[in-house]
């Protein structure tokens, strides 16, 4: 065995004692308080607590329905807060050997240190969409650095790796998978200025626009571009997902796949059932939280895939050792 082989086969190895359970709960801890911060915003109560870091000036907040909406999100903020700090030091001090575990956990801690007084400035700005959509931004970058590091440590992850290797070594298709991903946060972007901006039913038919008032140009322009947007995601990932399906049948990447097929299909029909509703809660709080699912899962596809790749490559150089 070479002695490139060796480390390739060090780096590809998922991480092992209680470091993978900390990764996936951090994951999923992050997600469920992009849902609370949902909640929050669809039902108006983002300013339920109107200062900040206190509530109405107290640690544990009046008995007041909005405030404790709010108080709720910043527990879970603090939860979340801790676990992303935790995942960090324990990716520092034990997997340094390994670039794709501790690399985006670090970045995932750099990130929340921004994310924490950005929430502050939200609120103590009453909610301008401006912080609002940086706020979102920030949210789905430390979700993907969650995803990455969730990929390269659980046992689960090794698995897809290792049949990206055998099956996706060759061809365009890990291109693919990164511009999918670049073109999947975008789209979260826009979400969320369809939203910030007011501009949900700027289109009252779906899919196509319908008759838009002429006053309403500039939010019926955001209307569209998340339109459009969503349309070449869907035309993407419906490429990617059934090249995997050709290039690697009954393996787990095919069944990842399937998953992704499910989350692509969710989200498009919470986003109609968004416009032709005209905005019911439940529609809202869970279009964010599928697409924040789906960012994830694309994020970790592309995380074994490319890890994959590497690994397929590192064994078919020539070294000078064997």
């Amino acid at each position: 065995m070479t002695v490139t082989n060796v480390s390739s086969q060090r780096s590809a190895a998922p991480a092992g004692g209680r470091f993978p359970g900390l990764a996936a709960s951090t994951l999923i801890t992050t997600g469920l308080l992009i849902l609370v911060g949902g909640v929050v915003r669809v039902t108006g109560h983002g300013l339920g607590c109107p200062d900040w870091p206190l509530c109405y000036g107290r640690a544990i907040p009046p008995g007041l329905t909005g405030a404790w909406v709010e108080f709720t999100h910043r527990l879970a903020s603090t939860a979340a807060g801790a676990q992303i700090v935790l995942l960090g030091v324990l990716a520092w001090r034990r997997h340094r050997g390994e670039k794709w575990i501790w690399r985006p956990a670090l970045a995932a801690v750099a990130l929340l240190a921004a994310q924490i007084p950005l929430g502050g400035l939200h609120v103590i700005m009453e909610n301008p969409p401006e912080t609002g959509l940086a706020h979102t931004a920030l949210a789905m970058l430390i979700l993907g650095c969650l995803a990455v590091v969730a990929a390269a440590a659980l046992p689960a992850g090794d698995r897809l790796q290792k049949a990206a290797a055998r099956q996706l070594a060759r061809g365009p298709l890990a291109g693919w998978i990164s511009l999918l991903a670049v073109l999947s946060y975008l789209l979260v972007l826009t979400g969320s200025l369809v939203t910030r901006s007011g501009a949900s039913l700027a289109c009252p038919a779906f899919p196509w626009c319908g008759a838009a008032s002429t006053a309403l140009g500039r939010l019926t322009d955001i209307q569209m571009l998340h339109r459009v947007s969503a349309l070449a995601v869907a035309g993407l990932a419906l490429a990617v997902i059934v090249q995997i399906g050709r290039r690697a049948p009954a393996t787990p990447l095919s069944r990842f796949a399937q998953l992704l097929l499910g989350l692509l299909l969710s989200q498009l029909g919470l986003g109609a059932a968004n416009v032709l509703l005209r905005l019911p809660l439940w529609t809202r709080v869970l279009h964010l939280t599928v697409a924040a699912a789906w960012w994830a899962a694309v994020v970790m596809l592309w995380t074994v895939v490319s890890r994959g790749r590497s690994l397929s490559r590192a064994d078919t150089e020539p070294t000078a050792y064997s």
